[in-house]
């Protein structure tokens, strides 16, 4: 496995840009390894800039774009959106398909989260560890005894053998010493192996401990802040014994709210991937869709693939009265469905490579980024410098809508990954046109690229946004242009 930061045990995640959650976990996985629906209107957000994701880098203005004649704005850098109503030259029409009444109109290319064999939680038992002094210990009591029967985790749960948590008054610890000032991570690693089935419960193999730091009780490893480096939480496996345990810091301009989406988040992946470094079950996406981690930024277990999309974390409905965030789903998303579950109750559109599309295999060295991991495999579009190439996409959605969706290429400069001393990799640069930036279901979008220069990974990354009318979800499609 690739791990970030060194540490293979420990899945980091870190409060992001939107004020959600943004994991540190352990990498790649399977890529590191190989490496008649009522109409309703398709969504509509308010789509941050850089678009969501794994990049929301600001506008560069370095590019005049030329408009549409559709009324849409697209971001200026170094994406141009072509006239779609002039012909240019005597070539033959594109084709951009028809709308269709079949939802979705096309087989879907998406990535998937790999199961890497590891055992998952089927009977978890939560464990709520608080400290006495702490106002807010009974309401993470009540949402570690109910999070388990609810519809919102069976919803995120079920498709990955994890059954129904259980908790109540036998699995509440309350620690009635004074909270340090700060907790080192390794300090809370021995607080568990200390006190695990002598103070509190006995360990099972299905057994979370789940422990809340009380406000102004500072959380550091290896020297560092980690409320001051964004970390909003992690879960982890304790070093001498195999405990399962997830820590929930309460940083400096926490609500309650905020914590609440990391127990969400903390507990899912506790319980689909408990044993991340020595034994992990569903972390990484799939071999073909290495576009998808650097559209995570490398964050890759169930919860990581959703914190950074707006319409999927902070949402107070699927599990009253808690603040929870939604998690990956591959059946929903392999259905051409939405990513998320569990659902908003509104149409999901996107667009999908076709078979016409002709992907190429691509190699992609991460050495940079992960040392030992070598070059992967993955699908993308191999290219040369200056080099033109049109692609088709499809567009899709999961139901009839009322209005047709925008498709378009955020701005894709600045950073696409750090290396291993913190140092930002800056993204290549291209010309990216689309022929079409409306539609609906069943209509084809011809994409043309032109790479200008390579990354130092070799290595151009943008993405396709999918913007709908009205309503919150809108869907991505990452693409990798390599030169290898």
């Amino acid at each position: 496995m690739i791990s970030h930061r060194g540490n293979a045990k420990n899945s980091l995640d870190v409060v992001g840009t939107r004020g959600v959650l943004s994991s540190r976990s352990l990498g790649v996985g399977a890529i590191a390894l190989a490496l008649i629906a009522t109409p309703a209107a398709c969504g509509g957000s308010t789509v941050q800039p850089g678009g969501a994701g794994g990049n929301s880098f600001g506008d560069s203005g370095a590019t005049a774009v030329v408009d549409s004649g559709a009324g849409i704005e697209q971001d200026a850098g170094t994406v141009t959106v072509a006239d779609s109503g002039a012909a240019v030259d005597a070539a033959p029409e594109a084709n951009n398909g028809a709308p269709s009444s079949t939802y979705p109109a096309f087989a879907i290319d998406v990535p998937q989260v790999v199961d890497n064999g590891g055992p998952t939680l089927t009977a978890p038992v939560i464990v709520t560890v608080t400290w006495s002094t702490d106002t807010n210990a009974a309401t993470y009591n009540a949402l570690g005894d109910s999070i388990g029967p609810s519809t919102y985790w069976s919803d995120i749960n079920s498709e990955y053998a994890v059954g129904a948590a259980v908790s109540g008054n036998p699995n509440h610890v309350s620690i009635t010493t004074a909270p340090a000032a700060s907790y080192a991570d390794t300090d809370l690693d021995t607080l568990v192996e200390t006190n695990a089935g002598t103070a509190w419960p006995a360990y099972t193999a299905q057994t979370i401990y789940a422990i809340y730091l009380p406000s102004g009780t500072t959380l550091t490893s290896q020297g560092q802040d980690l409320c001051q480096q964004g970390v909003g939480g992690y879960h982890t496996e304790s070093q001498n014994k195999n405990y399962v345990y997830a820590i929930m810091p309460n940083c400096a301009g926490f609500k309650l709210a905020d914590v609440e989406v990391a127990a969400s988040h903390e507990l899912n992946e506790a319980s689909t991937d408990p044993h991340p470094g020595t034994d992990p079950a569903y972390v990484g996406f799939d071999s073909n869709h290495l576009a998808m981690e650097f559209f995570n930024q490398f964050q890759d277990e169930l919860g990581d693939a959703c914190e950074s999309l707006p319409w999927a974390t902070s949402d107070a409905t699927d599990f009253t009265p808690y603040t929870v965030q939604r998690q990956w789903s591959n059946k929903s998303a392999a259905a051409g469905s939405q990513w998320c579950l569990p659902k908003i109750d509104q149409a999901f559109c996107n667009t999908t490579f076709l078979p016409q599309t002709n992907l190429d295999t691509i190699n992609v060295n991460l050495n940079t980024l992960y040392p030992g991991s070598g070059t992967v495999q993955s699908k993308g579009f191999k290219m040369a410098l200056n080099e033109t190439r049109t692609f088709p996409i499809g567009m899709f959605s999961d139901m009839a809508t009322t209005a047709p969706f925008t498709v378009d290429v955020p701005d894709f400069s600045g950073p696409i990954a750090q290396d291993q001393s913190g140092n930002n990799i800056n993204n290549g640069t291209a010309t990216v046109t689309l022929d079409k930036t409306t539609g609906v279901n069943g209509e084809i979008i011809n994409v043309t690229v032109t790479p200008t220069a390579f990354s130092s990974l070799g290595i151009i990354y943008f993405n396709i946004r999918s913007v709908p009318a009205t309503g919150s979800v809108h869907g991505e499609l990452p693409v990798l242009i390599s030169q290898n």
